[in-house]
């Protein structure tokens, strides 16, 4: 990986060489203030932290505790050691009740063990970076937002399952280093690459430990339909964090307009219908 440092504290770019294609790497070192962060950067980053601020004070609320797993590694450390803590710890959390049948892919079910598990995923129809980044960047693939409470990593939808996959392991790598970054697709340019090339080195064995896993318990099932419909609006967003939203909507601290912008959606319609597509009575 190399790195190329932007002006304002505390905050750098980074390009790395994963297992596929070139993927350059934003670190912004949150919790850097998203204000303090370059205007396209900001962009980028300021819908998923308003999600992110918003579930963590519901957690609070709840008296959770912080995922022990967040900031467990360093990079000093063993990628292959890391890589069966993740594996293990998602493991151990189950998948989620709502969500007891097979996928069609196995990022589908690392996702949903991956929310059981305490860390929202996300999903955007990223494109070219244009007024959300630096124009060098090119494609943001993936975003993490590391929080001892309520990590968030948000994929492209514009990648195949199979990177998508990948990207999902790399970004829990980042997590579990208690990092924050963005990966995008753009050549190389120069820097140190020991956060970017030990996510890589993660990212292959957590994969290679998922398939196993998802094979030795019969989590896939590839003819399954994809999920459509209000229900991907929900998954876009986290099913976890749409649910939590939704439940806690109406009453003094969130408003159905902040809920709305939130989910980025403009009627008490479609509220109501996300909420059916998860089995809640709205």
């Amino acid at each position: 990986m190399q790195q190329t440092i932007l002006k304002g504290p505390s905050q750098r770019v980074a390009h790395e060489q994963p297992m596929h294609p070139p993927r350059p790497f934003f670190d912004p070192e949150i919790p850097t203030p998203v204000q303090r962060l370059p205007r396209p950067w900001r962009l980028l980053v300021h819908p998923f932290e308003v999600r992110q601020e918003w579930y963590q004070e519901y957690l609070v609320e709840l008296g959770e505790d912080p995922l022990p797993v967040v900031g467990s590694v360093t990079v000093n450390g063993a990628p292959h050691i890391a890589a069966a803590s993740i594996v293990a710890f998602l493991g151990s959390r189950g998948r989620t009740r709502l969500w007891p049948e097979p996928r069609n892919h196995l990022v589908d079910v690392v996702v949903d063990m991956a929310e059981a598990a305490g860390i929202l995923v996300m999903t955007s129809p990223w494109g070219r970076v244009g007024e959300v980044g630096p124009p060098d960047v090119g494609e943001v693939l993936g975003l993490t937002l590391a929080h001892p409470l309520a990590p968030v990593i948000v994929l492209s939808e514009r990648q195949g399952k199979d990177d998508q996959l990948v990207t999902l392991a790399r970004h829990l790598a980042l997590v579990w280093l208690g990092q924050s970054g963005v990966s995008a697709a753009a050549s190389p340019v120069g820097g140190d690459d020991s956060v970017l090339r030990f996510c890589d080195l993660v990212a292959r064995e957590v994969v290679a430990g998922l398939r196993r896993h998802g094979a030795m318990n019969k989590l896939v099932v590839p003819s399954m339909p994809s999920i459509e419909g209000w229900l991907a609006v929900a998954t876009r967003s986290s099913r976890t964090f749409t649910r939590a939203l939704i439940c806690n909507t109406g009453g003094t601290s969130t408003t159905f307009m902040s809920a709305f912008r939130m989910l980025g959606i403009h009627s008490a319609d479609v509220f109501d219908a996300i909420g059916r597509s998860l089995d809640l009575e709205v």
